[in-house]
């Protein structure tokens, strides 16, 4: 059997949350299998520097649950981050 992938557009609409934090909004995020973040490299991370990738959905009380992810930086500026087994109620 064969697989689909079924791919989105690329989103850089990014809310600003803190002057070191940014958030993406995945409105279809139940449907989501893998997530890809790369940098564009116009502005790299400090040196010594990266970024850490979180992921957050609601529990069952919508209360916002987040999975570190992984990272990006200069040296590694793209990662491809499975999602979907982590979206499973398990915070009773």
């Amino acid at each position: 059997m064969a697989e689909r992938c079924l791919l989105a557009m690329v989103q850089t609409a990014a809310q600003q949350v803190a002057e070191d934090k940014f958030v993406f909004d995945l409105p279809d995020y139940e449907n989501i299998n893998h997530v890809v973040v790369f940098m564009l490299g116009t502005i790299p991370f400090p040196e010594g520097m990266g970024g850490s990738v979180y992921f957050s959905y609601p529990d069952s009380n919508g209360m916002p649950v987040w999975q570190l992810l992984g990272f990006v930086t200069n040296g590694k500026p793209s990662a491809i981050f499975k999602i979907s087994g982590l979206k499973s109620d398990n915070y009773s």
